[in-house]
């Protein structure tokens, strides 16, 4: 336990307050923390920087904590959340109080063979489960598994190896086959192949230490171990425990076979067969094989010993039979019965062994497992079908996994299944998780989001509209699931998009009011002039768009003002014969009055001048003496010349 670590102290995405540093291993450091929101204690595993900073390792990490979070077993450590805060990449997971199995062994070294099964059983049942869901833990070994401190087995870190090797792919990283070289089977390290055997094979390497208190293969490297592995044998472990029972030595090497074939097929059904043994231990097996009556490992002081695990030392064969001694002439006689046999047991045990050759070969010889491609990309798995040979097909629809898009994603037959030469598998491509992170689209337009969303997998893509003030009409306002939150990409996904709001009603408002009116709304204002003998000047007659109709903020919407009625030019009627000017003016829409001075008929001055509206009353001045106009439709005449010329009335 220490202070010093910087991150003990804070606070992982504002919700777990990390309380102390309690391990360090090659990949993470845990921590205990407390979950505010939950009140409850649990683990904090932070990934070391150097994984953190892989964008591949995160992607593999978040993908396989959402696959071991749906995994619940009463020996499995629980993952609870994951996420990421500030470049710490975390889990957070059951908090077990106790020690590793590798603890213990430090401190007790070899079991008793009934208490290795009683440890070994929750290993597998918890094995068991995870490949019974489809998960392989790839890093089984005493440091994963977990033993709290009211005697309970619990297996952790599922997943994480995963992870680590699909972000070390293509890089000369070794941290983790070095790390567990002891436990690798021999396909993992010839191949990169893993499945649900070899997480058998490092149950069994860990059965067999269990037994002896070593590792079956050792040496100065981690390279030197790994070519043990491909290239000897595990021995039994009664080579270095001499006494342990038959059946328990038949446990370690069934499921450490160096071909993945004749090992169980996953660990349910190394299960049955540890069950099976454990059930029929001769008595005293549990005490195991001694040299003499002290032990070590017992109870400690002041404790009844109940659920401490009980390890002896030392350990003799059992002496070989004693043959009863038949005298000379029994032994004469035997010996000639031998001689006289001897042909016939040789023709019967080659016959034997033809027979078992091929029925060997009949039933199981010929035969090849499909190998593990599932995680390659389609050339790479069609190469590796290849050597058995078989005939590869590619799946016509890809499917969900947590392998990367366009790489193999499962393959029929199954992983480990049998099959012959020739027979045909069927590759199916992976188009990626089925669950991903929800893309943040708030702000885009609604015909972007939904090209984003199909090019990411989504099925079902749902729009909804609804009135904004703040968000321009045709765009995303939020999403269903929010931004950053998983979304099942065979789920509904719900976008609401603005539909901009409706423009204020200003007609028949003053331009003042108007204006101030739109403006409010957010919107821009621009203003023509009309001429109108309806609307008072100064009004508003219509507005574009029109009132009711859809706009975001920003828009601009043009109003259109009446400047009263529209003014006609006054014609110059001076000395225009009063009924040519009437008439005239009378045309262009206006009422005219006419004054006469002593009876003239000639216009001397007329009002009002310049210009008015239609319908404005103009009186015209006639008198004789005003000057004769010019082109006034007709007829006039300078007055007075007495040529008879014009009107000189």
């Amino acid at each position: 336990m220490t202070t010093a670590d910087p991150l003990v102290g804070t606070t992982l995405d504002q919700r777990y307050h990390v309380e102390a540093r309690v391990a360090s291993g090659g990949m993470a450091t845990v921590y205990v923390a407390h979950d505010r929101r939950l009140d409850r204690r649990l683990a904090c595993k932070v990934m070391h920087p150097s994984l953190a900073q892989d964008p591949s390792f995160v992607r593999r990490f978040i993908n396989e904590a959402h696959s071991v979070a749906k995994l619940s077993h009463p020996n499995v450590v629980q993952v609870y959340d994951q996420g990421t805060d500030q470049g710490h990449v975390y889990l957070a997971m059951e908090y077990v109080p106790g020690q590793t199995l590798r603890d213990m062994l430090n401190a007790r070294g070899r079991l008793a063979p009934a208490d290795a099964l009683e440890v070994i059983s929750p290993v597998l049942a918890a094995l068991g489960a995870a490949h019974q869901a489809g998960l392989v833990h790839r890093d089984v070994k005493p440091e994963n598994v977990l033993l709290t401190e009211d005697g309970r087995v619990k297996v952790a870190d599922f997943g994480l190896a995963r992870a680590v090797e699909s972000a070390q792919q293509g890089t000369t990283k070794t941290g983790t086959v070095m790390g567990t070289a002891a436990y690798l089977a021999p396909e993992q390290i010839e191949r990169g192949a893993a499945d649900a055997r070899t997480d058998v094979y490092a149950a069994g390497i860990m059965l067999y230490e269990l037994l002896t208190g070593s590792q079956p293969h050792t040496g100065d490297t981690p390279i030197s171990i790994a070519y043990q592995h491909v290239n000897e044998d595990v021995p039994r472990p009664s080579r270095a425990v001499p006494g342990l029972p038959p059946q328990v030595d038949t446990l370690v090497t069934r499921a450490t076979e160096r071909d993945p074939r004749y090992r169980p097929g996953d660990a349910g059904q190394y299960l049955a067969l540890v069950l099976n043994v454990k059930s029929a231990l001769p008595a005293g097996a549990a005490a195991g094989p001694t040299a003499g009556p002290q032990a070590i490992g017992a109870a400690p002081a002041g404790g009844d010993g109940n659920d401490t695990l009980v390890v002896e030392t030392g350990g003799l064969p059992d002496a070989a039979p004693v043959e009863p001694d038949y005298g000379d002439r029994g032994r004469n006689r035997r010996l000639d019965l031998d001689y006289r046999s001897l042909p016939v047991i040789v023709v019967a045990g080659v016959l034997a062994v033809l027979m078992l050759g091929f029925g060997w070969w009949f039933l199981v010889g010929r035969y090849e497992p499909v190998p593990d491609v599932v995680g390659m990309h389609q050339q790479d798995a069609r190469a590796v079908l290849g050597d058995i040979p078989v005939q590869v097909e590619v799946g016509d629809k890809r499917v969900y996994s947590q392998e990367d898009p366009g790489s193999v994603a499962k393959v029929e037959p199954a992983v480990g299944e049998r099959i012959l030469p020739e027979d045909t598998v069927t590759v199916f491509l992976s188009k990626g998780p089925q669950t991903v992170e929800m893309p943040d689209l708030v702000g885009q337009s609604a015909q972007d989001a939904r090209a984003a969303l199909e090019d990411d997998g989504f099925a079902e893509i749902v729009e909804e509209e609804t009135t904004s003030q703040d968000h321009p009409a045709g765009t995303v306002i939020s999403t269903d699931p929010e931004p950053g939150a998983d979304a099942d990409r065979e789920a509904p996904v719900t976008l609401t998009v603005s539909e901009g709001f409706e423009v204020p009603d200003v007609e028949g408002l003053q331009q003042d009011q108007a204006q101030s009116t739109l403006q409010e709304a957010g919107l821009q204002v621009s203003v023509t002039e009309q001429p109108s003998e309806d609307v008072p000047e100064g009004e508003v007659i219509s507005q574009d768009p029109a009132a009711g109709g859809t706009v975001s903020s920003g828009d601009s919407v043009t109003i259109t003002v009446s400047s009263g009625p529209e003014e006609i030019e006054i014609p110059d009627v001076t000395g225009w014969k009063v009924d040519d000017a009437k008439k005239h003016l009378e045309e262009l829409g206006f009422k005219v009055k006419v004054s006469r001075l002593f009876g003239g008929d000639r216009v001397t001055r007329y009002s009002p001048q310049g210009s008015a509206t239609e319908g404005t009353e103009i009186e015209l001045i006639a008198s004789p003496f005003a000057p004769q106009g010019g082109d006034d439709g007709g007829g006039g005449g300078r007055p007075g010349n007495g040529n008879g010329n014009g009107n000189d009335d």
